[in-house]
């Protein structure tokens, strides 16, 4: 229900926008890769749970709006597939993955008119993952699903526009936790960086 409501918020968003704004309006489609990673402070757990720093290379698609010109406000909604690794004791590493719908409500201030700078929160909501951690943990934890269903986050970067092409370089990160373990004391997080092409459709 909640994942309905965001996407029609951005629906309406977009087209009140289009009709009202006029000048400053824009709409487009973007794709490009993610590189994630998962860091714990495992609390009690600490000593049989560690984060690695190995990367998980993923991929992020969808729609952004963007209202304004030197200053503007850029909604996206984004299907992103993310992971990363936690070491194990007597387990090793377990590389796991999940998929999510983001929504970044971002600011950004527009230089030179070619280069833009913005930042934002973001809500997470997850669409699937595969089971490889939560059945790591097997015994340790009451849980039906390693992720949580709903989180946030934060994205900030910069970006180009070159030959009506848009290239955005982002750091992204959770600001809650994303784990839905039930193991006390814990906390996952996720984090790393994203490149994406887009394109202007409006």
């Amino acid at each position: 229900m909640k994942k309905i409501t965001f996407l029609s918020l951005f629906a309406i968003i977009c087209l009140a926008s289009s009709t009202y704004a006029q000048k400053g309006f824009q709409l487009g489609i973007k794709g490009g890769v993610t590189f994630n990673q998962i860091t714990t402070d495992a609390g009690s757990l600490g000593k049989n749970i560690s984060q690695s720093y190995d990367t998980k290379t993923g991929y992020v698609a969808g729609i952004w709006g963007r209202f304004g010109n030197r200053v503007f406000f850029q909604p996206e909604l984004l299907l992103a597939q993310k992971g990363g690794t936690i070491d194990i004791q007597n387990v090793g590493k377990v590389k796991f993955s999940y998929s999510n719908l983001d929504v970044p409500l971002l600011v950004g201030f527009r230089v030179l008119k070619i280069f833009r700078v913005n930042a934002g929160p973001v809500a997470t909501f997850k669409l699937s993952e595969d089971q490889k951690l939560k059945d790591a943990l097997k015994g340790l934890t009451t849980s039906d699903n390693a992720i949580k269903d709903a989180s946030y986050g934060y994205q900030l970067g910069v970006g180009v526009k070159i030959l009506g092409i848009n290239l955005d370089l982002r750091k992204v990160g959770s600001l809650s936790e994303i784990s839905s373990l039930n193991m006390s004391n814990n906390q996952f997080k996720d984090k790393g960086w994203q490149f994406t092409v887009g394109f202007k459709i409006i």
